[in-house]
């Protein structure tokens, strides 16, 4: 069976649209109170999380975004929050979520496995597009490879890093619903076509912003590397933590540029 099922799906009306469920949650007493920013930032790491949680001025949001947080810059308000899990299918719900309630900017902030032998944990890759071999994109775009960051949120923050120093590269992404399914074939392919990492997220977000019309743009942070001869892990290396640090304020600052306060209605 071809995913999706249905060759015309890409056309036809769904059954329920998240705009229909923030609908619902207002109806129930459930619709935040705060205002939200044109901006908003998607977060997973735990450590990471627990950092920008204790950070000075930082506002908790409530209703269905309680837990989240508006964190000030230069005079705006950039919505930051920890996606419930890992997984494209988790991370678009948050996604789609998110759009319908007008937000129409996002920066994608996650870790990945490196591919490339000159990689370290805690290297920097800004991702410009992302290998579609998840099951969650083919939903909204017909079937190709490729699936593509926002073309002027990736310049901006390209421009961004160079203009402090920050050393990263730019690259491809392998986007994977099966993390204990990534073979050594797979690997040596993927690492000869010059992909840079592997995660679980990229290509589906990618996707669901062209389809729903907003920009999404992805920074990785290596959190382990993977070879033929072994798997060295960082999950909890201070260079992993320290290298989501380093690239938050400059993802704030760049989404805060334009962001457009609103009063949710």
């Amino acid at each position: 069976m071809s995913i999706p099922d249905k060759a015309r799906k890409y056309s036809d009306k769904a059954v329920i649209e998240p705009a229909r469920v923030i609908q619902e949650r207002k109806k129930i007493g459930l619709h935040p109170s705060c205002p939200v920013p044109a901006a908003a930032i998607m977060c997973y790491d735990t450590a990471f999380w627990d950092w920008v949680c204790a950070g000075p001025g930082n506002v908790e949001c409530d209703g269905w975004l309680k837990g989240a947080y508006l964190v000030p810059c230069n005079d705006s308000w950039i919505l930051v929050l920890k996606v419930p899990g890992f997984g494209a299918s988790t991370a678009v719900m948050t996604l789609e979520e998110l759009a319908a309630f007008r937000i129409e900017k996002f920066v994608n902030l996650g870790t990945a496995g490196g591919l490339q032998q000159d990689m370290n944990v805690g290297d920097i890759v800004l991702c410009d597009r992302a290998i579609r071999d998840e099951g969650t994109s083919h939903h909204y775009l017909p079937v190709e490879k490729y699936s593509y960051a926002c073309t002027e949120l990736t310049e901006r923050l390209s421009a961004a890093f160079e203009r402090k120093g920050i050393e990263y590269r730019k690259g491809t992404s392998w986007t994977t619903d099966a993390p204990y399914r990534e073979t050594i074939n797979e690997l040596r392919q993927y690492r000869s076509d010059g992909v840079a990492t592997v995660e679980m997220e990229v290509s589906a977000l990618f996707a669901v912003g062209a389809y729903r019309g907003v920009g999404v743009s992805s920074v990785l942070v290596i959190s382990d590397i993977l070879s033929e001869e072994d798997w060295h892990q960082g999950y909890h290396s201070a260079e992993k933590l320290e290298g989501l640090k380093k690239i938050f304020e400059v993802v704030l600052e760049m989404a805060a540029m334009d962001s457009k306060n609103h009063q949710m209605n």
